[in-house]
């Protein structure tokens, strides 16, 4: 039996990609769902929002792709917005296909949720600098996408 090293498990604590990367995406959903509580919308749903927003009207698979979400995942998220009104979802070209859409109610209700997103994003850009944010989203696009397909 392998005895543990104190300093092997220091070193994966700092340098674990996996464990680090979630730890900034939890502190960073906390402060976004600060700003976000008044819309009742998490950042999560605000995120699908924006997606539908930008889709028009895309599949469920497509969505789940571009999140890096299992379909199961998504579904389940979606389902949240239906109930709410905020997106519908209707057949798509073929009956094994799912389309989401925004509702106009959708349409509002993130047209509400802008102000406080970009309040959410001054702040974070105040205190972590534009430029450097700037840079660590395009590296973490470059990680997902490296990643994506080991």
């Amino acid at each position: 039996m392998a005895s543990l090293d104190p300093s092997n498990v220091r070193r994966c604590a700092q340098s674990c990609a996996a464990a680090n990367i979630r730890r900034a995406s939890r502190a960073i959903t906390r402060l976004y769902a600060q700003f976000m509580a008044a819309t009742g919308l998490e950042p999560t749903q605000y995120s699908l929002l924006v997606a539908c927003s930008l889709t028009g009207s895309a599949t469920v698979s497509k969505l789940a792709e571009s999140f890096a979400l299992e379909r199961s995942a998504l579904a389940r998220n979606v389902a949240v917005l239906e109930k709410r009104g905020l997106v519908k979802v209707k057949a798509g070209d073929d009956r094994r296909t799912r389309k989401i859409a925004l509702t106009p109610f959708g349409e509002a209700t993130l047209a509400n949720a802008l102000p406080h997103w970009r309040e959410a994003q001054n702040a974070v850009e105040a205190k972590f600098g534009a430029e450097r944010l700037h840079r660590l989203l395009s590296e973490l696009r470059v990680l997902t996408e490296a990643t994506s397909h080991i």
